[in-house]
């Protein structure tokens, strides 16, 4: 058994410290064939990047890339024995967007998504007359979405503010907190949505075609 692994720290910490004030159910994408995992990792950088997400290191910069947006790369390879054998692998990605684009010093949302591939092997397949290297295996995704408030704790730090967060939140601002419940149900489950898209599942809503490399890392135009 060979084994691998990095971690990443600095997520949710320092300015990232907050309280959860909303938190909606995961969403999941599960898949058993062949694919590439090298595609689907692109594509989902790709992904987030085009729906606002970004990582958790310097949040007064433009981020265009995704160097902080990985917490834990985990790898295990295994012989074949009493399963299939292969590698397996856990993957953390954590991320971050302003509500509408509109940066807020008290409120942030964030997603923590959460990759498990298992039985992960090399194949080489022909397809559309082009021999392909692709994996054959089976991978899950986890996308879990919240509301996090107060970022820094200023005002729980604070000894005056700290009497008045409660109210603040649920009088105050109870209905802008339920407009970004809404719209963050309607960004996770429009991503989820592309990545089985994405891996040719079943959708329950229209998706736009993606301008990603697809699924096994080549695609010919059909003739018509």
């Amino acid at each position: 058994m060979v084994y691998i692994e990095t971690i990443k720290s600095g997520y949710n910490s320092g300015i990232n410290e907050g309280d959860v004030v909303r938190e909606i159910p995961i969403f999941t994408v599960k898949y058993k064939d062949v694919f590439s995992i090298k595609n689907l990792y692109i594509m989902m950088h790709e992904l987030l990047l085009e729906e606002g997400w970004h990582g958790f290191e310097d949040q007064q910069a433009d981020i265009t890339a995704h160097s902080d947006i990985e917490t834990l790369y985990s790898e295990n390879v295994f012989q074949k024995g009493i399963h299939y054998g292969g590698k397996e692998m856990w993957i953390w990605w954590r991320a971050q967007k302003h509500h509408e684009g509109r940066r807020s010093d008290y409120f942030l949302n964030t997603l923590d998504l959460d990759w498990h591939a298992a039985y992960m092997q090399d194949r080489e397949i022909v397809h559309q007359g082009k021999k392909m290297r692709t994996q054959w295996g089976e991978i899950e995704m986890f996308f879990r979405g919240r509301i996090i408030s107060d970022l820094g704790q200023k005002w729980e730090r604070n000894w005056l503010f700290k009497h008045l967060k409660r109210t603040y939140e649920d009088r105050i601002m109870h209905a802008h907190i339920e407009k970004r419940e809404k719209d963050l149900w309607r960004d996770i489950y429009r991503i989820q949505s592309k990545v089985k898209s994405y891996l040719k599942l079943r959708t329950w809503m229209p998706t736009p075609e993606l301008f990603h490399p697809e699924q096994y890392g080549f695609e010919a135009p059909q003739e018509i």
